[in-house]
């Protein structure tokens, strides 16, 4: 086994250029946990953090799961699972097109609250009736909230239980991994809360990098609530929102869980046997969509829900890797051509958001290692 002491380092070379930097940082290689690093006041290994859209590979997870049973034909309509889904011109929507972020359906007319995403079924039956914004499959845009209600609806018509409680009974509860997609009372003493930065910090960020937060028009609007940016950004520490666990942005979880998850895709973990086989982890994590996104102007790479690297702005892992950053910062991915799994936290979130620059720097360092 090569030695991983350079990633140990330039993690503990981060916490002590900042003060303020509070994190956490867990490898696998294989089944075996190779490095688990945690720094910054207040930070357990155990702790929880708000994973923001990390959540959404958890999700993932959940329908890869259906379609290693043969439950779930990524070809097929979904109305063909959930025929409410067929109004407003989405007959022929495949589950591919609608779980790769290219089914039209960001939000909704009129916009939609926390409440509804918390609800479940108002903002799924909404998603139903909607006609897309664009003719699904022609361009596709990041559904920041709407595909985990889509993702959970899905599952929920196929297999009877949420996308939450599939996770925890097939994949994370058996295995003892540390992501809660609904956390309990019992763990909130393991909390620790996500820090935005503040409207001051990121209004002088904004002077100095105009433009770095992306493109965005009135399509762009519709993917969330109504609020200014801090607001959203705060939300993850909500109480109802911990209980509830959006599917697409509610995951608690700590570095070692993430890393975890996506190393049981592939390994024994916690005396369990691999979660899925080699084709359906390439089934969903193929590219569906590449390319410029409509109406931010950002490069984007997707597989069935995960996101894929691309350069500059997602270059975390080979060709073959997937997972999912988090607006706060995380990084959660599986590498197989490195034989890696993943996981970063970080509490306060570095501007201009999604995955931290230096985890990016410390996958790189782990690449390295293993060459």
């Amino acid at each position: 086994m090569p030695t991983f002491e350079p990633v140990i380092d330039a993690f503990q070379a981060y916490c002590d250029a900042d003060p303020s930097y509070s994190a956490q940082l867990a490898v696998y290689v294989g089944g075996d946990l190779v490095v688990d690093c945690t720094g910054g006041s207040g930070m357990e290994p155990d702790s929880l953090l708000p994973v923001y859209s990390s959540s959404k590979g958890a999700t993932a997870v959940v329908i890869a799961l259906l379609v290693e049973r043969g439950q779930l034909d990524l070809d097929a309509t979904v109305a063909s699972y959930w025929p409410e889904f067929a109004q407003g011109g989405k007959g022929a929507v495949t589950v591919r097109q609608m779980l790769s972020h290219q089914a039209g359906l960001p939000g909704v007319d009129g916009g939609f609250s926390w409440d509804e995403v918390l609800a479940h079924t108002p903002l799924a039956e909404r998603l139903a009736a909607q006609r897309p914004f664009w003719q699904p499959g022609q361009a596709f845009l990041y559904h920041a909230l709407t595909i985990g209600t889509l993702a959970d609806e899905l599952v929920r018509r196929i297999d009877g239980r949420t996308v939450a409680d599939a996770l925890r009974d097939d994949v994370t509860g058996t295995r003892g991994i540390d992501v809660w997609m609904g956390t309990p009372v019992s763990e909130d003493h393991r909390v620790v809360e996500a820090q935005p930065p503040s409207v001051e910090e990121l209004m002088a960020f904004l002077a100095e990098s105009p433009g770095a937060l992306g493109g965005g028009d009135d399509i762009t609007s519709q993917s969330l609530p109504p609020g200014n940016p801090m607001e959203m950004l705060s939300r993850v520490n909500d109480v109802p929102l911990r209980r509830v666990g959006p599917p697409a942005a509610g995951v608690l979880a700590s570095a070692r869980g993430l890393a975890a998850l996506y190393a049981s895709l592939r390994h024994e973990v916690g005396g369990q046997p691999r979660v899925l086989t080699d084709d359906t982890i390439a089934q969903m994590s193929q590219i569906q969509a590449n390319g410029v996104e409509l109406g931010t102007g950002l490069e984007a790479r997707f597989g069935v829900i995960f996101q894929a690297p691309c350069s500059p702005r997602w270059p975390f892992g080979s060709m073959r890797a997937f997972g999912h950053d988090g607006a706060g910062g995380s990084l959660a991915f599986c590498d197989p051509t490195y034989d890696v799994a993943f996981g970063y936290t970080v509490q306060r979130l570095p501007l201009p958001g999604g995955m931290d620059a230096r985890a990016v720097e410390l996958a790189r360092v782990v690449r390295e290692c293993l060459r």
